[in-house]
């Protein structure tokens, strides 16, 4: 095994959860590990590499995650050879111990869970705050990210705890959003596009993780089931063209440059 390279797994709507890998990758890097940084959504979990590293991190919703994010999880190749696997999310509030949670699923593999952590930043609906508040957030994130990944490289490993409350918790959560792509929970979001908006660039299909947007030349179109509601069409649209009953507000973390990274 392999314990110098790294190969981190990640999966964004906003984009906070790109950033928090890009710089945990940058430390891994700054202590001589060689890292790669792939999104999920362009990856095959039963092609990973067992003999490397594995950090996975994905952004928390309703106190859990996306389907996109479980089905690679739960897909991932048992092991026998205790391949080293850490976790980390984002969220704008609480994950009820999410990472640690998912990280024991992984153990089940056989997977050996090396670290766990959950990070603030930016609200990305709803309670979205000024740009402000937003830096401040990104910045405590970033400190605290920069300790995580200084513990992943040492030889002593803690032991990652749960209990039986937020094992609870993730049981719940997880029923509600393996539900997430059924026709009621699309009725409740739905998406749509606002034409006198609408420029007819396609960027909102060309970035939906699910290739849930049709894009023919005219109006994009949503399909019925496959939508993750991560918002990355929404909070990324360029004319504010995609509409939602539940969401009115939508917080972007990466830049067009960092987007071409991430998405591209």
């Amino acid at each position: 095994m392999d314990n110098t390279i790294v190969d981190i797994y990640f999966f964004t709507g906003t984009g906070n959860t790109f950033l928090a890998a890009s710089k945990i990758a940058q430390i891994l890097e700054s202590k001589n590990y060689k890292v790669s940084v792939s999104d999920i959504a362009k990856s095959e979990a039963a092609s990973i590499n067992l003999s490397h590293i594995i950090g996975i991190g994905f952004p928390i919703a309703f106190w859990n995650t996306f389907p996109i994010v479980k089905n690679f999880i739960n897909t991932l190749p048992n092991t026998e050879n205790a391949t080293k696997v850490f976790i980390f999310t984002t969220m704008g509030d609480s994950s009820l111990n999410a990472a640690s949670n998912f990280g024991h699923v992984l153990k089940n593999k056989g997977y050996k869970l090396i670290g766990a952590s959950s990070f603030l930043m930016p609200n990305n609906f709803i309670a979205v705050q000024k740009e402000s508040k937003n830096i401040e957030k990104r910045e405590k994130a970033y400190k605290q990210l920069q300790t995580f990944a200084k513990s992943l490289t040492d030889t002593d490993i803690k032991p990652v705890k749960t209990n039986s409350f937020f094992k609870l918790c993730f049981v719940i959560t997880n029923f509600i959003t393996d539900r997430w792509k059924g026709k009621l929970f699309q009725k409740i979001v739905k998406f749509k596009i606002q034409k006198k908006k609408c420029i007819k660039c396609g960027f909102c299909a060309k970035i939906c993780p699910a290739k849930n947007i049709d894009f023919n030349g005219t109006y994009p179109t949503f399909k019925a089931r496959n939508c993750q509601i991560c918002m990355r069409c929404i909070s990324y649209c360029p004319q504010k063209a995609i509409k939602s009953v539940l969401i009115r507000k939508t917080y972007q973390a990466l830049n067009k440059q960092e987007q071409e990274k991430c998405f591209f």
